[in-house]
């Protein structure tokens, strides 16, 4: 795939809100990240009426026969312009040679929550891993009732901004919004972010994945480290059941799985004769032995005991086998544990009030979230 990008360009580009052609010109355009699919480049963009915007570009090489999924899904949910939904701006086609390029140009939040984590040293306070965790789950509600899976959740597609707090969900280049009904490749989700259906070979699944996905978010802010590490797919799946158990032949049958898969994970399955893991307790309870290990060691020294136990109660209610019963949506965001986002005398961890999201974003997920958009910056 070529990767090189001219710093100024001139081209002629679809606008998402009305499908008319525009005349962008592209300055100061360098390379932002890369990847197996894509690259993306970060530079600046002048539109038919002189107006000036940091832009990035996501630029990739589609097949000719078929048009990516990513754009159709990006286009529905860039009309709908949810706060914490990454909005494309514009798309172009572009020939070179004997292939076409497919650029997707956004706006521009060049951060993202896996190198805020970094940034802060794991450390992070209550506050903000309740600020994030509470954007992230309105997110990824707002996908499902758009009936879009994402199926890539994890911190480096969460786009962040430090000063103000707001999150995005972003790259929807794994996401599909096919239904649970049709068949679908369970080869999906970075492992360690990877719901158990997806492990024991589900082929059948709806937006509900995505909510362990954010799950194992949540607890990593919590842990101050990558929450459930295996080391491979079955690994993977062998620290679930260390975790919250074997799964019932119920929670089978609800998530559909590959039966033989399942019996030759279950086969070789030998549980923690010390079950240190098991619902998460080692969280609050640090015992000294736990800090010598990955899987037990927590990092994030600023979340209190009291603080802890409740975020874990919480936290056991999201990552459950079955699909259907995890908790989400209103019901999770309109939980206790947020109220204090809300209260006007919270302050985060910059010494600044909470300015993105506000009153009128917790009385809008009250009333459902459903027939209102929102503004892609903070009130």
């Amino acid at each position: 795939m070529p990767v090189s990008c001219p710093t100024s360009d001139e081209i002629v580009a679809q606008k998402l809100e009305d499908g008319e052609d525009a005349t962008l010109t592209l300055t100061d355009m360098s390379l932002f990240a890369s990847g197996a699919f894509s690259n993306v480049y970060r530079g600046t963009a002048k539109d038919d009426n002189n107006t000036i915007m940091e832009i990035v570009i996501k630029k990739t090489w589609p097949s000719k026969k078929s048009f990516p999924t990513e754009v159709k899904i990006l286009g529905i949910l860039g009309k709908m312009k949810h706060k914490n939904v990454i909005r494309l701006l514009y798309s172009y086609q572009k020939a070179h040679s004997d292939r076409i390029c497919l650029g997707l140009i956004f706006e521009c939040i060049p951060y993202n929550l896996h190198q805020f984590i970094k940034e802060q040293e794991r450390q992070i306070d209550i506050i903000e891993v309740k600020l994030i965790t509470w954007q992230l789950f309105r997110g990824q509600a707002h996908l499902q009732r758009m009936k879009i899976t994402h199926r890539d959740i994890k911190p480096q597609n969460l786009l962040f901004e430090p000063q103000s707090g707001l999150l995005k969900i972003s790259d929807f280049g794994s996401s599909t919004d096919q239904p649970a009904k049709v068949a679908q490749t369970s080869y999906h989700v970075t492992r360690y972010y990877r719901p158990p259906e997806l492990i024991l070979g589900s082929k059948h699944y709806g937006p509900q994945l995505d909510i362990w996905s954010c799950g194992c978010v949540f607890g990593e802010l919590l842990k101050g480290g990558v929450f459930l590490a295996g080391s491979s797919s079955d690994h993977q799946g062998e620290i679930i059941f260390d975790m919250i158990g074997v799964p019932t032949k119920e929670d089978l049958k609800a998530r559909q799985v590959n039966k033989k898969k399942y019996e030759r994970l279950a086969a070789k399955y030998k549980p923690d004769p010390t079950k240190c893991t098991l619902n998460m307790a080692y969280l609050f309870d640090q015992k000294p032995a736990f800090q010598k290990e990955r899987k037990t060691r927590v990092q994030n020294h600023r979340i209190e005991l009291s603080e802890m136990k409740e975020s874990v109660e919480l936290l056991r209610q999201v990552l459950s086998y079955n699909p259907m019963k995890r908790l989400c949506g209103t019901d999770l965001l309109m939980d206790a544990y947020f109220i204090e986002l809300f209260d006007d005398n919270t302050v985060r961890y910059n010494n600044k009030k909470i300015g993105c999201i506000t009153q009128k974003d917790y009385q809008n997920v009250k009333n459902g979230d459903r027939t209102i958009t929102h503004d892609t910056t903070a009130d």
